[in-house]
């Protein structure tokens, strides 16, 4: 069962290469941040630029000083605008790339079903999530960095520390909004399952540590998490079928003992319920 979950990641890969609409989604994500990006750039230099050239020669600090002072702090202010504006956007896009995969598995409805769970229930259950997982992978990241400069077996064994939080963090949508968990709900049920989580979360670290490549597979783990949960929907709605088919074919029993004349000892009735494939439908036999 654990082995299984390593494969994910690589199944995201071929997944959102081989659907045009995960890819463009992941493109118009890209643009939009080129797009931002520059607005911020050119905000903060039109702007700023020169009421700080400003402020710092009426600190005594004379040109070009206060210009070239100026301009280095804007180069840094935009920088930490982008990464806020990132910081916010990126887990809209990632939940509604998780989403889109799971409505592509043809499991819109369990998307679209009615909550029990108030929308500022929610937001708030999202901002403590938020808070709880990014102090859980700063402590894990403080404490394995030293761990993943060995070489080779030094990283292997940084990717599996790391995996069980890096898993949860994609599985987080999933909990809160299909679940309704809370974050302490959300937690032991992520620990419990903790090894499939540390195997899907290797491959994924693993992934994402490739120079490069890994703008790529930062998306394309996400879909492997989206087809993981994908896979557990399904089995949970195939077992949901068949016990109303055991269901109905124990009504279906009771009845035709109920409504069936008495026979001679020698004929046997016999009901028998059909495959999964014909929900609901009965064989009555008679010998």
């Amino acid at each position: 069962m654990t082995f299984s979950k390593l494969e994910y990641p690589i199944k995201g890969i071929f997944y959102f290469l081989s659907h045009w609409s995960l890819v463009r989604e992941v493109l118009l994500v890209i643009l939009l941040t080129v797009v931002v990006s520059i607005f911020i750039i050119s905000l903060t230099f039109v702007v700023l630029l020169g009421l700080q050239a400003g402020l710092f020669t009426l600190l005594f600090i004379p040109p070009p000083f206060s210009f070239i002072l100026a301009f280095i702090l804007c180069i840094i202010e935009s920088v930490v605008f982008i990464f806020i504006f990132y910081l916010v956007a990126t887990p809209q896009w990632q939940d509604e790339l998780f989403d889109n995969v799971l409505r592509l598995k043809g499991l819109g409805s369990v998307l679209d079903k009615p909550r029990h769970t108030d929308r500022f229930v929610l937001l708030f259950r999202g901002i403590g999530f938020g808070i709880e997982l990014t102090f859980f992978q700063v402590l894990t990241l403080i404490i394995t960095i030293p761990i993943n400069a060995i070489p080779v077996a030094g990283t292997v064994l940084y990717c599996i520390i790391n995996g069980w939080q890096f898993t949860w963090g994609h599985q987080i949508h999933y909990h809160m909004l299909v679940r309704e968990y809370t974050v302490k709900q959300s937690r032991e049920f992520a620990w419990k399952d903790r090894y499939d989580y540390i195997a899907f979360g290797s491959v994924g670290m693993a992934l994402q540590l490739i120079p490069v490549a890994n703008f790529i597979f930062f998306w394309t783990t996400i879909v492997g998490a989206a087809l993981w949960t994908a896979d557990v929907l399904i089995e949970e709605q195939k077992a949901a079928a068949d016990e109303e088919e055991q269901n109905i074919t124990v009504e279906a029993v009771g009845t035709s003992s109920q409504s069936t004349p008495a026979v001679d000892e020698s004929t046997a009735v016999t009901v028998t319920a059909t495959n999964v494939n014909n929900y609901g439908a009965t064989t009555i036999s008679t010998k």
